[in-house]
């Protein structure tokens, strides 16, 4: 009877924390304390928004989500919860409806969207009590407005049963929300806080969960890892960084833009120790978008003209900017005094 009651105790517990998570979403507050009384420090979450690792930024990662709607309002089913010593498994269904910033009442059929789906995650028993440690969404439905920013984590999340679709057919491609404007404003971003900045928290905020970076340093990672990758490379080996876009197309979900970046040679790179140098280098890229972030990039970088340059002792090997300077522009091959 003990041991029973110990059981029943820990599932009151957990259903608990369930739904103080539920409640909370659509309280808001999110700061620190309310993340320390829900999550462990090794906390992963992953959503169909995206995906966050670690205790520290969960709150500013939930609080980003929350403000892309007005209001909303989340439904959950009774959590089931599996006791198993200091661990646990958690499940429950969910209703989530959202509104649309400046949305009448009653909303417009266009200006809110609703999604059913599943919850499961496991939690374990801390000295605080229970928390969680893993934390998954898995998308069963969807009806109204489609949202901004809403893109897929992997191949599994819209299909309750786990199982892999095996065409794109069945699993499309989420459609872009943005303008040919925004599609520029927010590779501007990606760069401008990514690359000139170092700032790997953009690689969060602007690309999808599964985001791919083809041709890059690393083809096989995925995710924002794979662009953080790129930006420790840059900041690595070149200080006074600054990315100049020349060019800029949009077709659809894609865009192409044509860019030079400024810095100074300070860090190895490709093989070749630090110099000093000044310099430009270019590249065009291609680019596709999911809902209001970046999913894809194609990339064709003139390492070449790069190396050719950084090993000449900085001589010009063509111009690279429409003004038609000598690469590395004005001061270009001086090295840092």
């Amino acid at each position: 009877m003990t041991a029973e009651v110990a059981r029943l105790t820990d599932v009151l517990s957990l259903r608990d924390l369930a739904g103080r998570y539920l409640a909370g979403l659509d309280e808001g507050g999110f700061d620190e304390t309310w993340a320390r009384s829900l999550f462990t420090e090794d906390i992963e979450m992953t959503f169909p928004v995206g995906s966050h690792q670690g205790l520290a930024g969960v709150a500013g990662f939930t609080t980003e989500i929350m403000a892309r709607w007005g209001r909303t309002h989340h439904h959950g089913s009774e959590t089931r919860a599996d006791v198993d010593g200091d661990r646990a498994e958690l499940s429950w269904s969910l209703i989530a409806s959202h509104v649309h910033h400046g949305s009448p009442l009653p909303p417009d059929p266009t200006q809110y969207f609703q999604l059913g789906g599943r919850f499961t995650g496991t939690a374990r028993r801390t000295p605080d009590g229970w928390r969680f440690d893993r934390l998954r969404l898995r998308i069963v439905w969807t009806t109204g407005a489609v949202p901004r920013g809403v893109t897929q984590v992997d191949r599994q999340t819209l299909d309750t049963r786990g199982n892999t679709p095996t065409s794109a057919k069945e699993n499309p491609p989420m459609p872009t929300t943005l303008t040919a404007d925004q599609q520029k404003e927010l590779i501007e971003k990606v760069f401008h806080e990514g690359l000139d900045l170092g700032d790997l928290s953009a690689a969060d905020r602007y690309l999808t969960a599964d985001f791919r970076n083809h041709g890059s340093h690393d083809d096989s990672m995925r995710g924002p890892e794979a662009f953080k990758h790129t930006i420790r490379i840059q900041q690595s080996a070149f200080s006074d960084i600054k990315y100049e876009i020349l060019d800029f197309i949009s077709m659809g979900d894609k865009a192409a833009i044509r860019w030079v970046m400024h810095g100074r040679h300070t860090g190895p790179f490709i093989g070749i120790q630090p110099t000093g140098l000044q310099v430009q280098h270019q590249a065009i890229i291609w680019f596709r978008f999911e809902g209001d972030r970046i999913a894809e990039r194609w990339g064709i970088v003139d390492n070449f003209a790069l190396e050719r340059f950084l090993k000449s002792g900085g001589r010009p090997a063509g111009p690279l900017t429409p003004a038609g300077g000598p690469a590395g522009g004005p001061g270009a091959g001086k090295p840092a005094a």
